[in-house]
């Protein structure tokens, strides 16, 4: 039988005989978008949101599956530590541990109880910004801020989360589908209908290829959302580091067999291969798959057949691996963003919006005194 999400793809993609499965899926998808609209104008009416002391950015997007939200949180709030501002990270975390809480990377077996999202965003900003999560993102903002008094919380994949009231919204569309693929759920991949763009306070098209342009999709968006600033990103690569610790101060001569569990596999074989990188091939897992033992095996004896020197996954992956055995000398490929366009006008309104939040509570204090 085949795997779920590739049965999806080949819907979305309209694939063979698959295509007829998507056009009747369609009026299920429109369906879906009406239940969405109405769910976020219930929202957004009345005062249903709970708003927190702090500021609240959103770092979202309106498809399933990767757009690569999670390097544009940990791009902005490293961007946001650097003014001087204390952040915390909140994401939704479908692990094992259903309490919100602050992610504490202390142990292998403690990895466990949280998704590759969590752990990654943990990770990559241990030392400068606290993460939290849990399955309710509201409870776990509002430990953030009872925990660690934050100058301003970033939730990771928080545009569909209607319950917490959020100051500025940031979208971010992937360029290889940034209007969506086959309409709305279960036909397509749109979470909502395309005209919620309009809500967006900022747009930033990520993962642009090297020589490519995005400004088609910003004269697209003005149909959408005439008024909010774009920022542009692509992905770099950065280096090759092993699971086991340390980096290779070159790269591998010889071919590797790549691996991942992410939602665009595609975009992972082309950043390798954009940097000269040879393949003997790609394995795919789904989205977020927790490795096992027998999946390490399963991958050594398929290097063994194609003849690749070693095994190579992203970041995302590797943090997934680490108390296997056997994973010390998988190879990890490193990246980071390149970001353009509306820079500057995204970090002042960040730096305006925490400033009124700080003129309100003194103001809120003189009018106690």
């Amino acid at each position: 039988m085949e795997r779920p999400d590739r049965l999806f793809g080949r819907i979305v993609r309209r694939e063979g005989w698959y295509a007829w499965l998507g056009w009747c899926l369609m009026p299920a998808g429109w369906l879906y978008g009406l239940a969405a609209s109405v769910r976020r104008k219930w929202f957004e009416s009345g005062d249903r949101q709970i708003r927190l002391p702090v500021p609240v950015i959103s770092v979202g997007n309106i498809e399933v599956g990767g757009t690569g939200k999670t390097p544009v949180t940990i791009w902005l709030a490293n961007r946001i530590t650097g003014m001087g501002y204390r952040v915390a990270v909140v994401a939704r975390n479908f692990g094992r541990r259903t309490s919100s809480c602050r992610v504490r990377l202390d142990s292998d077996d403690v990895r466990k109880d949280f998704t590759d999202e969590v752990l990654l965003l943990a990770e990559s900003l241990l030392g400068r910004s606290s993460v939290y999560a849990g399955r309710s993102k509201t409870e776990a903002a509002i430990r953030a801020y009872r925990g660690e008094k934050p100058d301003i919380i970033l939730v990771d994949d928080g545009f569909q989360h209607l319950g917490l009231h959020r100051d500025i919204e940031l979208l971010v569309l992937d360029f290889a589908s940034p209007f969506g693929q086959g309409g709305l759920l279960p036909s397509g991949t749109l979470r909502e209908f395309p005209s919620v763009l309009s809500r967006a306070d900022h747009i930033w098209i990520n993962r642009i290829p090297t020589g490519m342009s995005a400004e088609w999709i910003k004269r697209r968006l003005i149909d959408y959302n005439w008024k909010a600033p774009v920022q542009f990103s692509r992905v770099m690569h950065t280096g090759v580091r092993l699971v086991g610790g340390g980096t290779l101060s070159r790269l591998p001569s010889r071919t590797l067999l790549a691996f991942c569990g992410i939602g665009r596999p595609e975009s992972f074989r082309n950043s390798l291969e954009d940097v000269g990188i040879r393949l003997e091939g790609l394995e795919v897992f789904p989205d977020h798959h927790v490795y096992t033992v027998e999946d390490i095996e399963h991958l050594r004896r398929l290097m063994e057949s194609t003849g690749a020197s070693g095994l190579i996954t992203t970041a995302k992956d590797a943090v997934k691996l680490y108390g296997l055995p056997g994973t010390g000398d998988i190879m990890i490929q490193t990246m980071n963003l390149e970001v353009k366009g509306a820079v500057p006008e995204l970090m002042n309104d960040i730096q305006h919006t925490i400033e009124n939040y700080w003129t309100r509570k003194r103001e809120d204090r003189d009018d106690i005194d």
